[in-house]
């Protein structure tokens, strides 16, 4: 059955690795086959650069049509994107439920704000330090729960040795 995992974290915080790294496992490994669906390989797509944030709407027009299309191959989805705020979850949520994505897994990269700060430093695309320090604020007062509609949510804390923990 095709699942999604919906990525959770400011950004530096190892997203788009792990997002790598779990479509390389899964698509080796698995019967279902698994697609990546992230918003900035969507704005490199549309505008020619990902550090172009567009329109919203043409956006998540884009990204709706990636998770109904994965959901006809019968694919299992994974969604690269901060989902910082509440409501970006239970849209994503709400997608994967209206395509029997099941079940719906939370990964939150939960890693220290000094971290994503120094690790933004050296990124060629780098996000404005007060607005990743505003995600991070945000994503500390408002995070991630199972009433939100995930079936599990699991989180990476770097004090703990990147392990994830249920």
């Amino acid at each position: 059955m095709a699942s999604a995992i919906i990525l959770i974290g400011v950004p530096a915080s190892g997203k788009s690795t792990i997002a790598e790294q779990l479509l390389r496992a899964a698509n080796q490994n698995s019967y279902t086959q698994t697609q990546l669906i992230c918003p900035d390989r969507i704005r490199e797509t549309l505008y020619g650069s990902a550090t172009t944030q567009g329109v919203w709407a043409e956006i998540w027009a884009q990204v709706q049509l990636e998770f109904a299309n994965a959901a006809k191959s019968q694919q299992s989805v994974i969604y690269d994107a901060t989902n910082y705020k509440r409501e970006y979850r239970q849209d994503a949520i709400a997608l994967a439920k209206q395509y029997d994505l099941k079940p719906i897994t939370g990964l939150w990269l939960d890693v220290p704000l000094w971290i994503c700060l120094s690790r933004n430093e050296t990124r060629d695309r780098q996000v404005p330090e007060d607005v990743v320090i505003e995600m991070y604020r945000h994503l500390s007062y408002h995070p991630p729960t199972l009433s939100e509609g995930f079936d599990r949510i699991l989180f990476r804390d770097q004090k703990l040795d990147n392990e994830w923990i249920d």
